[in-house]
């Protein structure tokens, strides 16, 4: 099935997911009201460890939950050739998404146009659904897409390959893999 689906929706895929669940990440950017005072710290120098923070916490338990079970966590980061200072915070933060569980690679953005990596951010889930995530010029979120294997396997199939060559091409450590 092809549809649209809300924020409060989107958790649900956690919950349903059997094996792993992917992420490749695109923005420069993200405008998430609940983000902005942690970032503000973040860029004053004083940022707070995100198990301390009261919206943060509840992922890196999710991620450690779903990896206890057996679940896979993961996502590629595509990151401006000099970081942006939202790009920077999410790296700061790459210690604690590690502890949990998740498994985050970076690359370059000229890296990623190289080998054909599209320019925006998407979710596999099981390799059976996929889901575009929409965003405004400002990284404001606008939509999400989902689309099941069932009702459009190329689309679901292209979008496991380009995972399959991002994971290939970025790295674990957290540093940039160049062009």
């Amino acid at each position: 099935m092809i549809t649209l689906i809300s924020q409060t929706e989107f958790p649900d895929l956690f919950r349903q997911f059997q094996e792993r669940a992917w992420m490749f990440e695109t923005g420069e950017h993200y405008t998430w009201p609940y983000e902005a005072e942690e970032l503000r710290r973040f860029q004053n120098g004083a940022p707070t460890p995100p198990p301390q923070v009261s919206w943060w916490q509840p992922w890196l338990d999710q991620i450690r939950n779903l990896t206890g079970q057996g679940k896979q966590i993961g996502r590629v980061r595509v990151v401006a050739e000099t970081m942006t200072t939202y790009q920077q915070w999410e790296r700061w933060a790459l210690p604690w998404h590690t502890e949990a569980g998740e498994r985050i690679a970076y690359m370059s953005r000229i890296r990623a146009a190289e080998i054909g990596l599209p320019g925006y951010d998407f979710w596999l889930f099981d390799d059976r659904r996929l889901v575009l995530m929409l965003y405004d010029a400002t990284g404001r979120q606008s939509g999400m897409v989902q689309i099941s294997h069932e009702d459009a396997p190329a689309l679901v199939a292209q979008h496991c390959a380009w995972r399959d060559l991002a994971v290939h091409h970025a790295s674990l450590a957290g540093e940039v893999v160049p062009a």
